[in-house]
């Protein structure tokens, strides 16, 4: 995919220093302690996490930010130098989360189809947990103008990654960029209709979204061997061929 992505930092914005564990207060009030001032920066993040979702990247704004959170404009600037960076922290977390999940449960499940299977699984969690939250990244994340998009990028990166590594060390050879793009595509599609379509998240329609990301698996990740025996696979994994 050639789309321009924006930049990611490689490490979180650094936590506010203290001297002695102590942050400082305004003249007259006691210091706060560190794990006061991580509450503070943690509230918000959580209110900017609730602006982004329902106003987007391009909506948010410090004023909404300090009403959804009941602290004071110095406060703010006193944790992060402008809305960009807090944004960025809050995508930061719900992408590493994705990351983390779904590796997690690749890496753990036994043999290629479950892995195939524990992964969407994984995702459909995943997705589930982050409530309104998830519409907004979904929306944004082929904006080049918004941080989702850049993170979106690097979530790819990192499933290919994770995918080739899961491959080659079955004897096989990675794959082409374009198979895994057009397969992450596709789940992230489904996944969508899945969590926001006319049906709702029921079991029913995972078990039809289920079904059609482990259709795409195998037409864009498997290989000769998944080919050769499709309709075999295709009992395994309960699938009706028409």
């Amino acid at each position: 995919m050639s789309t321009q992505v924006l930049p990611v930092p490689d490490a979180r914005p650094a936590k506010p220093s203290a001297t002695s564990a102590l942050v400082r207060r305004g003249r007259g009030r006691p210091p706060l302690t560190r794990d006061e001032a991580q509450a503070v920066r943690d509230r918000i993040q959580a209110a900017a996490a609730q602006v982004f979702a329902q106003h987007g990247y391009h909506g948010v704004s410090v004023e909404l930010i300090l009403q959804a959170c009941g602290v004071s404009r110095p406060t703010f600037y006193r944790y992060f130098r402008n809305t960009d960076e807090v944004i960025n922290l809050v995508l930061q977390d719900v992408n590493d989360s994705l990351i983390r999940e779904v590796t997690l449960a690749v890496r753990t499940a036994d043999g290629p189809l479950q892995k195939v299977e524990s992964g969407l699984l994984a995702w459909r969690h995943w997705g589930e947990r982050q409530g309104p939250l998830l519409k907004a990244v979904f929306a944004e994340m082929h904006d080049t103008h918004s941080p989702a998009a850049a993170h979106r990028q690097r979530v790819l990166e990192a499933l290919a990654r994770e995918l080739n590594e899961a491959v080659t060390s079955l004897g096989r050879e990675p794959f082409d960029p374009l198979q895994v793009e057009t397969f992450v595509i596709g789940v992230e599609y489904l996944g969508y209709r899945f969590h926001f379509g006319p049906d709702g998240p029921t079991e029913e329609s995972w078990q039809r979204t289920r079904d059609a990301m482990v259709r795409l698996a195998l037409g864009m990740l498997g290989g000769a061997l998944e080919w050769a025996h499709a309709p075999q696979l295709a009992g395994v994994l309960g699938l009706r061929v028409r």
